[in-house]
């Protein structure tokens, strides 16, 4: 981008060719790079900035239902994303929490600031990923649901998303690219959905944990191939527990207000939309638009559980304080052994875009 002004992607559809060489560019939408590219080499930095903007907007969110929030409806394993080096999932968490808690607070109330909050968040959620294009399904979603076509709030998203997708295509148009587009077409193998359930419950993937692994924190050697599969069925158990509470929850979905019914619909349907388009990958990074819903579901079920076992509950919490415990573990130790994302190996492993000087330069200068 600080070479051409534009976010260009090597995986596209698309050909063409420069100067001789034929070049396949795709065009990301530019919010989150734009940001990047100011915040330079104090990038770790803006990452906490919005990691706590989203814990704030989440209390705010909670509150405007009149539900309270712990700790524990911020530990469920998709929060992890925030802490990734996707860093666009975190934007488009706070996005979304931003639309939704604007969208049921612009309901009970009529401020001006609810309006520009109602037209803003989805024209910036357009021009941060490109998937929010589906945006629109939410709003008949939720129009099939009330019927009620005196809505304003309806009309300002939209005209918001409309407005981003504008400035988008027009961006996409000055850049000279082709729209970002990486789909696969497939029906998903049960490696893929099981792989996709994991990533979506905990933090540890159990087919990450191996002998060798285990032998940098226990020093065991011993006891190592004993704790391999035992920690292996734990993992499985943990991403097993962590759910009940969401699926209990969806037991008593009709208690929930119905933008938030709505949105988690319309979460869902991308995830699953995406399984199938693009994969197992994909659709671990796209649970960023179910984030502003899942901790809502979280306490509810919780509070749910409570009724029918305190010991259930207390098991339950537990299951979250394990897994953020080794994923803790897990985090130091990488940083500690100078462990870091490194960008030129990933270019190099990818023969078919390495060849290009640009992103060469890019990634390996």
């Amino acid at each position: 981008m600080s070479i051409t002004g534009f976010p260009y992607d090597p995986i596209c559809s698309i050909s063409k060719t420069v100067n001789g060489v034929n070049l396949q560019f795709c065009v990301r939408s530019p919010l989150y790079y734009m940001l990047l590219g100011f915040s330079g080499d104090y990038y770790k930095i803006f990452l906490i900035i919005l990691v706590g903007l989203y814990f704030i907007l989440q209390t705010s969110l909670t509150h405007s239902i009149g539900s309270s929030s712990t700790v524990y409806a911020l530990m469920f394993p998709p929060i992890y994303l925030l802490f990734s080096r996707t860093y666009v999932d975190t934007l488009t968490a706070i996005l979304s929490t931003t639309l939704l808690a604007t969208w049921i607070k612009a309901r009970t109330g009529n401020d001006r600031y609810y309006k520009i909050l109602l037209f803003s968040a989805p024209l910036l959620l357009m021009l941060t990923r490109e998937s929010s294009t589906a945006l629109p399904f939410l709003l008949l979603i939720i129009f099939l649901m009330e019927r009620n076509f005196k809505d304003k709030t309806l009309l300002i998203v939209f005209l918001g998303w409309a407005a981003g997708f504008s400035i988008y295509h027009l961006y996409i148009t000055l850049s000279g690219g082709a729209y970002y587009s990486d789909f696969q077409p497939h029906i998903p193998s049960l490696e893929e959905v099981y792989r996709a359930f994991m990533t979506a419950s905990t933090p540890i993937l159990p087919w990450e944990i191996s002998r060798q692994d285990l032998q940098t924190y226990l020093h065991l050697p011993e006891y190592v191939d004993w704790f391999t599969p035992a920690i292996i069925i734990v993992v499985h158990l943990l991403a097993v527990m962590v759910l009940v509470p969401l699926i209990l929850s969806l037991t008593h979905i009709k208690d929930l207000h119905r933008v938030i019914i709505g949105w988690l619909i319309f979460g869902s349907l991308i995830l699953i939309g995406l399984l199938f388009l693009k994969g197992d990958i994909d659709f671990f990074r796209h649970l960023s638009y179910l984030l502003p819903v899942i901790p809502l579901l979280i306490e509810k079920g919780l509070t749910e559980v409570k009724k029918y076992s305190r010991v259930g509950v207390g098991l339950i919490k537990t299951s979250y304080i394990l897994l953020f415990a080794l994923y803790l573990v897990r985090a130091i130790r990488l940083y500690t052994s100078g462990y870091a994302f490194d960008p030129c190996q990933y270019l190099l492993n990818r023969p078919e875009i390495s060849s290009i000087d640009s992103f060469y330069k890019t990634a390996c200068s």
